[in-house]
């Protein structure tokens, strides 16, 4: 039985990621998910997918979701690093803080709007106002290639 700070963790045994469960389909027999890691949605045989429950880590903070629901982030690992030109909006939210979903939306729109739809350097991300950029490029949590 899962307690109320438990999660469900879901791999992708084909390749070991991460996903999160969107839908399912048929029964049960295949599922939407999403990677964690590059955001990219596919479907998956229920076959293909490992479920395990996920304790809370150490000093782990509750985020407040809609309708009361919280779930729990963790704080970045220094070697989780992402690449900004790959990340999702959802992905920015997670990994910058003080950074929200709109915020997110408008970093993936000015990345659209750069020639060859990448960002070259970190800076160019100060045009975004609202965001002490300072403190959030001090964590090296993000890079550009």
């Amino acid at each position: 039985m899962m307690t109320a700070t438990q999660m469900k963790e879901y791999t992708y045994k084909p390749s070991g990621v991460k996903v999160d469960l969107l839908s399912t389909h048929d029964d049960g027999e295949y599922h939407m998910v999403r990677s964690q890691t590059t955001g990219k949605v596919f479907f998956a045989y229920k076959e293909q997918l490992t479920e395990s429950v996920k304790e809370p880590e150490e000093g782990a903070k509750p985020v407040k979701q809609r309708r009361g629901r919280q779930i729990v982030r963790s704080e970045v690992p220094a070697l989780n690093r992402i690449n900004l030109n790959n990340a999702t909006p959802q992905m920015l939210t997670q990994i910058l803080k003080g950074v929200g979903l709109k915020t997110a939306t408008e970093i993936y729109e000015l990345k659209q709007s750069l020639p060859g739809e990448r960002f070259t350097k970190l800076d160019q991300l100060r045009s975004i106002k609202r965001v002490d950029w300072d403190e959030v490029l001090a964590d090296d949590s993000i890079y550009v290639e």
